[in-house]
């Protein structure tokens, strides 16, 4: 189960995130909702794989898709399996969402400019709080300087903590370098790499409130100009976006926030932000919080 962002560019949000609804989990029997046929997977693997062996009729004819058969079927004739079907929205995203919810107060406002809040996640989980925090607002109204700018201020301390502690990074060989030196031994790269110097540095470090505890410390191999640059790259940045009907995202987001197919980070924050920067001021802007 994972929680992740979507902005929703324009108008009518329910109906732009309506398309990519998980039907197992909504119930919704819309037109989003489609006939895939598993025919040949359930010859192969039995009925069960899809969960149809208590949905099987004699014909067609018989199929109910609002009632007893909205999530497939399949028919036998003689004992044979004629024809399997599982009834899914090919397109699924999320099965529930809310605006704001664990980023509510995504959007920093201007000074004098309104916009509006969702609720917040589990247990009053936001991003953050105040009067001059949205999650729903005309584009024109976002401080968007000033979020690049915070964002910039606040890693740079971080580069500065970790630099502190570590010296220079040139001799720090990443996690990818260290797994291409130990094809097919997992084990033997994560004692490479946790033994290098500064990695020893960060574990040996007064680390009281755990805050070194899932530091990526190659992504500090960088100058402090470029990190400052990429978290100001990353100030209005969210896994997904939705616009003119079309889903963009990072990758594709599994259970428990696993990801395959990711977009390299800098190149989507760099598209991202171009996104932003090129849209007209009255365009409304939505984060969403999605689950899947």
């Amino acid at each position: 189960m994972s929680h992740f962002t979507v902005l929703v560019i324009g108008d009518n949000v329910e109906k732009q995130l309506q398309p990519f609804h998980e039907f197992e989990c909504t119930g919704t029997n819309d037109e989003f909702v489609q006939d895939i046929d598993v025919t040949e997977e359930c010859r192969e693997h039995g009925l069960d794989w899809h969960g149809l062996e208590d949905l099987v009729v004699a014909s067609e004819s018989e199929v109910d898709r609002n009632g007893a058969h909205q999530f497939g079927y399949a028919v036998m004739e003689g004992g044979q399996l004629i024809k399997a079907v599982n009834r899914t929205n090919p397109n699924k995203k999320w099965d529930w969402w809310q605006v704001g919810g664990r980023w509510s107060g995504y959007f920093k406002l201007k000074p004098g400019a309104i916009g509006s809040c969702g609720e917040s996640g589990f247990l009053g989980s936001c991003r953050n709080t105040g009067a001059d925090r949205a999650d729903q607002v005309r584009k024109g109204d976002i401080d968007v300087e000033g979020m690049r700018a915070e964002a910039a201020a606040t890693d740079g301390r971080k580069w500065d903590e970790i630099r502190a502690i570590t010296g220079d990074l040139d001799d720090l060989i990443t996690w990818t370098e260290t797994r291409e030196r130990f094809p097919g031994d997992i084990e033997a790269a994560r004692a490479a790499y946790h033994s290098q110097r500064a990695k020893q540095a960060i574990a040996n470090a007064d680390d009281k409130d755990h805050r070194f505890a899932f530091l990526q410390l190659d992504d500090f191999k960088v100058s402090r100009d470029v990190f400052t640059r990429r978290a100001a790259d990353s100030a209005i940045s969210t896994f997904a976006v939705l616009k003119d009907g079309r889903w963009y995202e990072r990758g594709d987001m599994g259970w428990f926030g696993f990801v395959a197919d990711e977009k390299d980070p800098d190149a989507w924050n760099r598209e991202f932000a171009a996104l932003i920067d090129g849209l007209p001021n009255d365009t409304l802007l939505t984060v969403v919080d999605c689950h899947i």
